[in-house]
C-alpha cells in the first residue's frame, strides 16, 4: 500500500523577502505554495486553519478554486485555534468558540479536508494560578464540541502533544490517548509528532500499541529544531529508521506530513522527500524479507 506524504504549507514561510512578494496577497500566496510542493513531488499539501479563518469571503471564494485547480488535495489543517481565543482558563468564551467554530469547521470541509489538528498551544495553555482540573474540563468540553461539528462535516480533530516550552498541558502522546480515550468520541483522535516526541523523551514504541488501537490519525515528522529530515546539518538528527519501523509494524495507515521550518523552504523541502521516501521504503523492504523469511 503506497504511503503519501505530505508537507505543511505556512504561508508566506518559502517566499523571497521581495518588494514583489510583500505585495502578493494570500490566495497568490496559497497557489505559488500549492505550485511549490507539487514541483517538489508531495503527494498533498497541510494548511493552517487560521489561514482559511482570516480570508473574507471573497478571498476564501478565491482560495477554493485555486485548491480545486491544484493537483494536490488539502486533506488536514493545522493551527487550529488562536491563541487569543482561549481554549482554557478564566477568560474562555462559548460564543466566541462556537462562532470560530462554525466558520472553521465549516471552510475546512469546503476545501476538502477531513482532518484538523489540535496543537494550538497559545489557546490552550493553562494560566498561573488556574485549576489543572478545571483547564482540563475545558479540554474535554472543547473536544465535545468539535465532535458535534465533526459529526456535522466528516472532520476528525487529532489532539496533538505538544512539548512543555510550546504548552503545559497534554505533553506526550501518552497524555494525548488518554484523553481521547476519556472522552471516547468517534470523531476525536491523536497526532504523533516526532518533533515533540523528542523533545519529551518518549519513545517511538509507544505508537504500536496507539496505532492497533486505532487512535493515530496523523503524523508529522520534523529533525531536531524543526528542520526538514535528512536536511544537512552538523547537528544529530533524529532516527527516523526507528519511526518508520514503529509505524509499518504497527500497520499504520494514515497520512505523514512534514512540519517543518527553513530558510530556503523550497529547496529543503524538494531535498528532503526523497529521504523521507528512500527510508521508508528501506524499511518497508526489510519487513518484506522478514516476513518472506
Amino acid at each position: 500500500m503506497k504511503t503519501n506524504f505530505g508537507c505543511c504549507l505556512v504561508i508566506g514561510s518559502f517566499v523571497p523577502q521581495n518588494s514583489e512578494s510583500e505585495q502578493m496577497n494570500r490566495v497568490e500566496q496559497l497557489k505559488e505554495g500549492l505550485i511549490m510542493l507539487e514541483k517538489n513531488n508531495y503527494d498533498f499539501a497541510e494548511l493552517t486553519v487560521q489561514f482559511l479563518t482570516q480570508l473574507s469571503e471573497t478571498e476564501f471564494g478565491e482560495a477554493v478554486k485555486v485548491i480545486q485547480q491544484s493537483a494536490l488535495n488539502i486533506p488536514v489543517c493545522n493551527s487550529f485555534i488562536p491563541p487569543q481565543l482561549k481554549v482554557v482558563g478564566p477568560d474562555v468564551s462559548d460564543v466566541e468558540l462556537e462562532n470560530y467554530l462554525h466558520l472553521a469547521m465549516k471552510r475546512v470541509h469546503e476545501i476538502g479536508g477531513k482532518q484538523i489538528i489540535f496543537g494550538s498551544g497559545g489557546a490552550r495553555t493553562i494560566p498561573d494560578g488556574f485549576s489543572r482540573a478545571h483547564a482540563q474540563e475545558q479540554i474535554k468540553q472543547f473536544l465535545y464540541r468539535c465532535e458535534t461539528y465533526g459529526t456535522k462535516y466528516g472532520i476528525t480533530v487529532a489532539i496533538e502533544p505538544l512539548n512543555k516550552a510550546e504548552s503545559n498541558i497534554i505533553n506526550t502522546v501518552e497524555e494525548a490517548i488518554a484523553l481521547a480515550e476519556e472522552v471516547d468520541l468517534p470523531h476525536i483522535k491523536v497526532l504523533a509528532d516526532s518533533y515533540h516526541m523528542d523533545l519529551e523523551n518518549e519513545s517511538f514504541n509507544i505508537l504500536k500499541q496507539a496505532i492497533k488501537d486505532d487512535w493515530i490519525s496523523h503524523v508529522h515528522i520534523s529533525d531536531r529544531e524543526r528542520r526538514f529530515p535528512g536536511e544537512k546539518s552538523g547537528k544529530e538528527s533524529i532516527d527516523f529508521s526507528k519511526l518508520f519501523h514503529v509505524l509499518q509494524e504497527a500497520k499504520y495507515r494514515g497520512l505523514i506530513s512534514a512540519e517543518c521550518s527553513s530558510a530556503s523552504f523550497a529547496e529543503a523541502s524538494a531535498l528532503s522527500l526523497p529521504f523521507v521516501r528512500n527510508t521508508w521504503a528501506a524499511i518497508q523492504g526489510g519487513l518484506a524479507n522478514v516476513k518472506a523469511d
